[in-house]
């Protein structure tokens, strides 16, 4: 089964927009954070976590974000969710 993520975030104005982590994503933030995103969010989770791997899917979808302190002044939640491809359960 092919299963990814999608992170949507609601900015405090009420517009939101959902994006895809994608591998280059999860690279980052284990880059950043010295350890793996199913580590961090299972074992060690932080809220920090969730909205840096937001921003980060925002700003590498080419977005222009704010810097990561003042885009969270911006954002009033940011919500995580597994997607899994149905047709990779006909298979």
């Amino acid at each position: 089964m092919n299963v990814r993520w999608e992170i949507t975030i609601v900015r405090a104005d009420q517009t939101s927009d959902t994006f895809a982590v994608r591998p280059k994503t999860i690279v980052a933030f284990e880059r950043h954070f010295k350890t793996g995103l199913s580590h961090a969010f299972v074992k060690d989770q932080k809220s920090e976590h969730l909205y840096w791997l937001a921003w980060e899917c925002e700003r590498s979808s080419g977005n222009a974000v704010k810097p990561f302190d003042a885009w969270l002044d911006t954002i009033e939640t940011v919500d995580i969710k597994t997607v899994s491809n149905p047709l990779d359960e006909t298979v």
